[in-house]
C-alpha cells in the first residue's frame, strides 16, 4: 500500500510540475486555509442566505476545527515524513516549488480543511454539491502537485473533513427539527 502511494504520488508529482500547473495549484491550495475558506464562504452567506448562515456557521466551524485538531495530533502520532524528506537521497525528484512545510505529512490539512467546507456547503445547497466538492478535490491534487502531501494523505484527510461536517450537520439538523416540533 505504502509503495503504491509512493508511486501514485511520483506519477502526480511529475505530471503536474509544469509552470503552468504550480501557479494555478499555489493558488487553489490556498482555499484549504481555514481564513481564506471561511471568508469565501461566510461573506457570500452573509449577504445572499442569512438565515441559513445563522443555522449553519457554528456546526460548520465547530467541524472543521475539530477534525482540524484530530489532523494534527495524528500528524504527530503517524509522524509520516513530508515526500522530498522521504525521498532524499534516493535520486528520486520531487517537484516541490514552494518549499516544504515543517510539520508531518499525514493526514493533509488543507485537504481536511476543502472537504470539511466543501462537505458541509454540499449538505446545506445540496445542487452546488459537484461544484463544491470539485473544488475541495482540486484542493487535495494541489497538495500532491506542491510536493507537500502523498495521495494517503490527501484521502484521509477528506475523508476526516467530510465525515466531521456530515455528523455536525446532522446534528445541526436534529436540533433544529427538535426546536420546531417543541414550538409547535
Amino acid at each position: 500500500m505504502i509503495e503504491l502511494d509512493e508511486q501514485l504520488f511520483l506519477a502526480l508529482n511529475q505530471a503536474f510540475s509544469g509552470p503552468w500547473s504550480t501557479q494555478i495549484f499555489s493558488v487553489v491550495t490556498k482555499l484549504g486555509n481555514g481564513l481564506i475558506l471561511g471568508a469565501l464562504i461566510i461573506v457570500p452567506m452573509l449577504v445572499f442566505d442569512r438565515k441559513r448562515l445563522k443555522q449553519h456557521v457554528i456546526p460548520m466551524v465547530l467541524a472543521v476545527a475539530i477534525s482540524g485538531g484530530l489532523v494534527n495530533l495524528m500528524k504527530i502520532a503517524v509522524d509520516r515524513a513530508r515526500p522530498a524528506e522521504h525521498f532524499e537521497g534516493t535520486g528520486t525528484e520531487v517537484h516541490v516549488p514552494r518549499g516544504t512545510p515543517s510539520d508531518r505529512s499525514f493526514p493533509s490539512g488543507h485537504t481536511q480543511t476543502a472537504f470539511g467546507g466543501a462537505t458541509y456547503l454540499a449538505c446545506v445547497y445540496p445542487a452546488g454539491a459537484a461544484v463544491f466538492l470539485i473544488a475541495a478535490l482540486a484542493v487535495g491534487v494541489s497538495r500532491i502537485a506542491l510536493g507537500v502531501h502523498f495521495p494517503l494523505d490527501v484521502v484521509t484527510g477528506a475523508a476526516i473533513g467530510a465525515a466531521f461536517s456530515i455528523a455536525a450537520f446532522l446534528i445541526a439538523r436534529r436540533i433544529r427539527l427538535r426546536r420546531e416540533a417543541n414550538r409547535s
